[in-house]
């Protein structure tokens, strides 16, 4: 786990209290999402390392390249303070993974989850649905699956679901089977 995805959970938790009480989760989420491309762009990644900046002049060239984003809601003030609270800590790289992380606490507060199934061949729309419909009775909520193929695992797939992992491939079965032989 990075020092990014560490550092974030605690200001994602935060921040989505506050947009839990203020009723206010997708206003949130966008804002969130927007600020974490802005915060993965290359030049605006050197900005946030330039030791001649200032913190606040970080927050308001931040800000400045946010409020050009059509489509989005006009940062509140409690979205400038934790601009300006990242920006005081060294922790406008992090933007991204608070996103991520708010966006996970969202879809379980929704009762959603979002599920990665990496297989090593296309799995068809008639297996997409099995996997979906025993993760709904397994996990209790509303499942969207996004797939990948990954031809390293030889046969089978890996299934993630949060911090949920399920290992049903070969090349899986292989790495036990090597480490039960090497003891």
């Amino acid at each position: 786990m990075s020092d990014f995805e560490t550092a974030a959970r605690p200001y994602a938790k935060a921040v989505f209290e506050l947009a839990s009480e203020q009723g206010n989760l997708q206003n949130w989420d966008d804002s969130l999402q927007a600020a974490a491309l802005i915060a993965s762009d290359a030049q605006m990644q050197a900005l946030f390392h330039s030791p001649s900046l200032l913190s606040g002049e970080q927050v308001d060239i931040f800000l400045s390249v946010f409020s050009g984003i059509k489509d989005i809601p006009e940062a509140s003030d409690d979205f400038k303070n934790l601009i300006s609270l990242l920006a005081e800590n060294g922790r406008l790289a992090s933007i991204p993974a608070i996103a991520i992380n708010f966006e996970t606490l969202k879809q379980a507060a929704e009762g959603k989850i979002e599920v990665q199934v990496k297989s090593a061949q296309k799995l068809t729309g008639e297996q997409q649905d099995n996997i979906a419909k025993s993760l709904v009775k397994k996990l209790g909520k509303e499942v969207t699956i996004t797939t990948e193929v990954d031809e390293s695992l030889i046969a089978g797939a890996i299934i993630q679901a949060g911090d949920m992992v399920i290992d049903g491939s070969a090349r899986g079965r292989l790495d036990k089977l090597t480490i039960a032989l090497n003891k």
